[in-house]
């Protein structure tokens, strides 16, 4: 793997809540990284946390993805597997992921109470499944993916617009009916100013899905530094429901509906995270 499986206080910086700019008070100590939470708005994060250029060698890594949410991996995302599998479509993590794919178009469809067509951006397409999907339901689609590894893929195997590296710097032109960003902003370096560039982004009857663990679920609060999502290298920001909509509103959205359920189809099996839907507030 190019990067590491261990970390040291080199590859380390010191960060500010992103909304009140002010240091977290520690909560865990994971050496060489500290789970903070604000003591002004309660917001949980990582600091200090991976430099930009640490966290860009662990998703340019080609096994980033292996072994979680895309199970063993994606057809022809492998650089020595070239050839189709077909046992991979009945992993697991695979057979989620259609769930998850299948359940967030559906929902997106209710909120917006019409059939699928227009401009879809997604931030943090990965290998560009999801986005393939919403093209194939008849969505005019674009993605971001900072992961060269996946953007590779959803580019050269898949034909899908994708532009690698962060969303402030992609090429895109503002008016998109809808942004999804699945598993994606508890990753970013700013969520503030992440969602300030999106609502940018979004027409003003637009509306924004989202996904992220959330730090006040049942698993966060039982197990502690145990809990399976806590992922100090990559899960830099930790959100609850209020922390959520503190966020959104102070760039431009109003969060109008949270889906914790692991019932839904949106959010199947998972117990710790949860489905967001924001819209943009007029200007």
């Amino acid at each position: 793997m190019s990067a590491p499986a261990t970390w040291t206080p080199e590859d380390t910086e010191v960060v500010d809540c992103c909304l009140c700019g002010i240091p977290g008070r520690l909560v865990h100590d994971l050496a060489p990284f500290g789970v903070v939470r604000c003591p002004s708005c309660g917001l949980v994060f990582i600091s200090p946390r991976l430099r930009p250029e640490a966290l860009q060698r662990l998703y340019d890594d080609v096994g980033y993805f292996e072994g979680g949410v895309y199970g063993g991996g994606v057809e022809g995302a492998g650089a020595e597997d070239d050839a189709p599998s077909q046992d991979r479509r009945f992993d697991p993590a695979m057979l989620l992921q259609r769930t998850w794919t299948a359940g967030r178009l559906a929902l997106l469809d209710r909120v917006r109470g019409r059939a699928p067509g227009g401009r879809l951006l997604e931030v943090g397409a990965g290998y560009g499944l999801f986005l393939d999907a919403a093209r194939r339901a008849g969505w005019d689609t674009s993605g971001v993916e900072l992961s060269r590894t996946g953007a590779e893929h959803a580019t050269g195997t898949l034909g899908l617009d994708v532009f690698c590296g962060q969303l402030a710097d992609a090429p895109l032109e503002p008016g998109f009916d809808v942004l999804c960003a699945w598993d994606t902003v508890e990753h970013v370096p700013d969520p503030l100013d992440f969602w300030r560039t999106a609502r940018s982004l979004v027409a003003d009857d637009g509306v924004v899905l989202f996904s992220t663990p959330y730090v006040s679920s049942l698993p966060a609060r039982l197990l502690g530094t145990r809990w399976w999502t806590l992922k100090p290298a990559e899960h830099i920001w930790h959100f609850t429901p209020r922390t959520h909509a503190m966020l959104l509103a102070r760039a431009g959205f109003a969060l109008t509906q949270v889906v914790r359920s692991p019932l839904a189809p949106s959010n199947a099996g998972r117990l710790d995270s949860l489905v967001g839907v924001a819209r943009p507030i007029p200007r």
